[in-house]
């Protein structure tokens, strides 16, 4: 799930224009450099790797803001989904109280007694489990 995560947003980022263009001009620098690499002499080769580099750290620079704008509107999205998943609990909980005082009101009206909804231990129902069925064949036998 992770994965796919990390690939829709390297997605989302490679469709940016800003992204493109800073391709494009590593792209369009590389090929420049390759067929002018015969001409240079080693000052002017220093002086163009130099240009090269600088613009290679702008244009990384420039992709790391991107990647923190995308990872802050995620983590954004996903504070505000806790945010709501907390008040939807607080607010099922609060009808459930309401409509069981509702229950309790209208049983009280008819003289009916409510039970009390109580979790029983696994261990006491196997064993009651087990002696239903020995009660059983115990009555099937005679």
């Amino acid at each position: 799930m992770a994965l796919t995560n990390i690939q829709k947003i390297v997605q989302k980022l490679s469709e940016q224009k800003n992204v493109k263009k800073v391709i494009a001009e590593v792209q369009s620098v590389t090929h420049d450099l390759q067929a002018k690499i015969q001409r240079l002499s080693a000052d002017q080769a220093v002086k163009k790797y130099k240009d090269l580099a600088k613009k290679v750290v702008a244009a990384e620079n420039e992709l790391q803001r991107e990647v923190h704008k995308v990872v802050a509107q995620v983590k954004r999205s996903a504070t505000d989904v806790e945010k709501n998943l907390a008040s939807y609990k607080k607010k099922a909980a609060a009808q459930r109280t309401k409509i069981e005082k509702a229950i309790k009101a209208k049983a009280s009206e008819y003289g009916v007694k409510t039970a009390k909804a109580t979790k029983a231990k696994p261990k006491a129902k196997a064993v009651v489990r087990k002696a239903k069925t020995t009660a059983k064949k115990k009555a099937t036998r005679k």
